[in-house]
């Protein structure tokens, strides 16, 4: 910062009023055509844009650093502050600087901010840009996810805040509790949580008389609204926001964080792109309408049966008339994000274009409606009755607006002719004035002899005639020099200068008059933002449910039968992302799972062999039978699930400075504590974070807590193959494993879930499929070898088996030289009474006690 001691400019002392009372945004602070930013502002935004820093006062001892960028190309440079995270003041001119006495007037007019951005070339079609508001009162969390993008607004409640942030994703977080959260914008807020100021701000927001109008019936669920609006008003953000939504778990198949991302469902977990992910597999939706509902949907999919069969059916009825589907879809391709443009008309920010794009969006309605209203099936039929074809709004902007705009709307030339008398007069004005400097410059040419004498203009002398060196001589007296040139001279003349200022006024009367047309044609479409609101949700809604069809043609879908019951039967089922990437034919698999006697099936088997495959198999065509999407399988039976639980696969939160273990088991604690008998439980090994033995008792008790307790539909993949014997003593529990094929001693992967226990890893088989060098392969089995015969040297250090025996690996034997053992073996069961062999085993018993 400069120091205070500086002589600062007029100009300068403005721009320090100004980020005084913004001192955590960079200022872009308009001159004539560019937006400048001084001191440390420039220091860090010519980093992030990679522009040229120099500074305003160089001769000074204190020189300010200085960095522009250009008015009529800013919302590049705009966008990569903001996707760095940076707050940015836009300070304007508010007058005329040409008319201006003395220093320019300015004020900042909107502050943009990472989740508050409105514009359609700053966020992603299918990206959510959330705001997040709580509201932390007695242990609780009282939440306000904001879309100002969309104008959607959700709320809920949770004890949990991490988990909404990890599974929403939001660009900013405010709140009244200190989250101490990093990589996020955060904003502790002490505004009054006063229940009249709260009240009022709300009704005046959504011109309603009490909370019960929006769906509200606790101010503790208001507070975070009321949060964002002061938040947005603090901004000079004026979005309408829709009437909240309340996420009720109650409708929803709850997924949490870890589910979300574990199950990859709208970003993998290597890069956090879409790639692979089940959203890129479904998503051929021709809208950013759809992408963004298909995306929502899949993050909390349906729980009320009437709505997914509905789904379903509509589905079902395009994959039967695929020509149908197939028109739709192409004239889906021209509708423009509506949602985005209605929010941005509700926030005054909507520019001639996008009004163009949403006419051009409307023009499609009327034969969307007929398409579906004239197909053979009711349900289609019934859905296109729903569709308003909003004429009017058409009708407007197509007789009032120009096909092609200028962005700027004080840039002229957006009103068609015959709209408005005035503004044409203004126009044959202007077009007239081409006409008449051309009669001008003809006329002058024939009275003075010169040729070539022209007539032109600029913004510093306006009109001018000029008149090369050679014929300066033949300069009538009437001519008025205004400028010498070296090759030619400038003149102005009394009809001229007469005719500028006709041509200028025009000019400029026009260009005010067009900007104050448009205005009125904007608030109008403003008034009906509710019906394009509605459209577009329809749009969304037929968008995605097309996706849905052409997903199940394409892939192979059949139609899931959904119902009430707690059971999940599933015939051939496939992974829907997994058999898209690969080049071989995938393997389907079966299930059949309930919360009666297959209410836990213990997976066992090879590493790489299928089981985490066959898992997520399992959730993901559950979560697509609970969209009303079709789903990869023969045939497939799902009971509504209310949550789907994963604890897969192993990871540190350094951040939190947890271990890996530590984060397996608040996992395993968030499922044994949630978790219902309605629930579907995804376990991919429990305890490998710790010892063996440690590790096997857990996985051992947890398994048997969620079978005798929650009764919950469980798959338990493990590497723990004594977990097996769990189903010797515990009702509902089985065993399922890999098909594992051994020839010509190699091992050959089936990937069929086969009833029963593996009783081998062939882990150093896969280390020898990863590519591990054949001498640490051969010695891996020799030192097994040597292990499973319990060998070791005086120093500790295992014994060198020797060659033979590594070919068939004995079974381990943990008291090999026990007493009992020997007994054991003496034992000629064949040839024992009933009563002998109870005595026998009383006595074994007896004798490890003893032990």
């Amino acid at each position: 910062m400069v120091s205070k001691e500086a002589k600062l400019t007029p100009m300068m002392k403005q721009y320090y009023e100004v980020k005084e009372k913004y001192p955590d945004c960079i200022i872009f602070f308009r001159m004539g055509d560019f937006y400048e930013m001084f001191d440390d502002d420039a220091i860090d935004a010519s980093k992030i844009l990679g522009i040229a820093l120099t500074s305003r006062n160089k001769n000074d001892d204190n020189p300010i650093p200085m960095c522009g960028v250009p008015y009529h190309s800013y919302q590049t440079y705009l966008d990569k502050l903001i996707s760095a995270g940076k707050k940015v003041a836009i300070c304007e001119q508010l007058e005329d600087p040409a008319t201006a006495k003395g220093i320019v007037k300015r004020g900042v007019i909107r502050v943009v901010t990472p989740a508050t951005v409105i514009e359609e070339e700053s966020i992603k079609s299918a990206d959510f840009n959330f705001l997040l508001s709580f509201y932390y009162t007695n242990n609780t969390y009282f939440i306000a996810l904001i879309d100002t993008s969309t104008g959607d607004l959700f709320i809920s409640e949770t004890k949990n805040i991490f988990s909404v942030i990890d599974k929403w994703d939001p660009k900013e977080i405010i709140g009244n509790k200190d989250l101490n959260i990093k990589n996020v914008n955060f904003q502790l807020l002490n505004y009054s949580t006063f229940e009249k100021t709260v009240k009022m701000t709300i009704f005046d927001h959504f011109n309603i008389q009490s909370f019960t109008s929006i769906g509200i019936d606790n101010t503790n669920n208001a507070i975070p609204i009321y949060f964002a609006l002061k938040y947005l008003d603090s901004l000079l953000l004026d979005v309408t926001l829709k009437k909240p939504v309340y996420l009720n778990l109650n409708d929803e198949l709850y997924l949490d964080s870890i589910a979300v991302n574990t199950l990859e469902l709208v970003k993998n977990q290597r890069d956090g792109s879409v790639k692979n992910t089940l959203f890129q597999v479904l998503n051929f939706c021709k809208t950013a309408l759809g992408e963004r509902l298909l995306k929502f949907t899949l993050l909390r999919p349906l729980r009320d049966l009437n709505k997914i069969k509905y789904r379903q059916n509509v589905v079902e009825a395009f994959i039967f008339d695929q020509e149908l589907k197939n028109n739709i879809q192409n004239l889906l391709k021209n509708v423009y994000d509506i949602e985005r443009i209605a929010s941005r008309l509700s926030a005054k920010r909507a520019n001639a274009r996008d009004l163009v794009w949403l006419k051009n969006s409307i023009k499609v309605l009327p034969e969307i409606k007929a398409y579906l209203i004239n197909s053979n099936d009711p349900i289609l039929k019934e859905f296109g009755e729903q569709f308003d074809n909003l004429e009017d709004i058409y009708e407007l902007i197509d007789k009032s607006i120009v096909d092609d705009p200028p962005l700027q709307i004080t840039a002229g030339g957006i009103i068609k002719t015959g709209f408005n008398n005035h503004i044409d007069e203004l126009k044959k004005v202007k077009d007239d004035s081409t006409t008449l400097l051309a009669r001008i410059e003809q006329k002058e040419r024939e009275k003075t002899g010169i040729t070539n004498l022209k007539v032109k203009y600029n913004k510093v002398f306006g009109y001018y005639i000029e008149v090369s060196k050679s014929h300066l001589s033949k300069v009538p007296d009437y001519f008025i020099r205004k400028q010498t040139l070296v090759n030619a001279e400038r003149f102005i003349t009394d009809e001229l200068k007469e005719l500028e200022v006709k041509i200028l006024e025009a000019e400029s009367k026009l260009t005010e008059l067009e900007y104050q047309q448009f205005i009125e044609i904007r608030e109008k479409v403003e008034k009906e933002i509710e019906r394009i609101r509605s459209q577009a949700n329809k749009i969304a809604l037929l968008d995605m449910l097309l996706s849905f069809s052409e997903a199940a043609i394409r892939y192979e879908y059949t139609k899931p039968h959904i119902n009430d019951s707690n059971e999940i039967k599933i015939i051939e089922g496939r992974h829907p992302v997994i058999e898209q990437t690969m080049n071989e034919p995938f393997v389907p698999n079966d299930i059949f799972i309930n919360t009666e006697k297959d209410r836990l099936l213990i997976i066992t088997g090879p590493n790489m062999a299928g089981k985490s495959t066959y898992l997520r198999m399992t959730a993901l065509i559950t979560i697509l039978a609970h969209t009303g999407s079709f789903v990869p399988a023969k045939e497939a039976n799902i009971g509504l699930v209310d949550r789907i639980f994963t604890r897969i696969g192993a990871s540190d939160n350094l951040a939190k400075g947890e271990s890996t273990f530590m984060v397996e088991m608040v996992e395993t604690a968030n499922i044994l504590n949630n978790a219902t008998e309605k629930s579907l439980i995804i376990l991919d090994e429990i305890g490998r974070g710790t010892s063996t033995y440690d590790g096997l008792s857990i996985a051992w008790a947890v398994a048997e807590y969620i079978s005798k307790y929650i009764k919950a539909k469980t798959l338990f993949a493990t590497h723990y193959h004594e977990l097996t014997d769990i189903a010797l003593t515990t009702y509902g529990v089985k065993n399922y494993t890999i098909e594992v094929r051994e020839w010509n001693d190699e091992v050959i992967f089936l990937r069929k879930i086969i009833p029963g226990s593996a009783d081998r890893s062939y882990g150093i088989h896969v280390a020898k499929l990863a590519g591990l060098p054949e001498e640490v392969i051969n010695r891996a089995n020799e030192i097994l070898a040597t292990l499973e015969k319990n060998e070791f040297s005086i120093d500790g250090s295992p014994k060198l088996a020797k060659k033979s025996e590594v070919v068939i690996r004995e079974p381990v034997l943990i008291f090999e030289d026990h007493p009992v053992i020997e007994e054991l073996r003496n034992i000629d069961i064949n040839n024992m009474t009933p009563l002998e062999a109870l005595n026998t085993l009383a006595k074994l018993k007896g004798m490890l006690e003893d032990a």
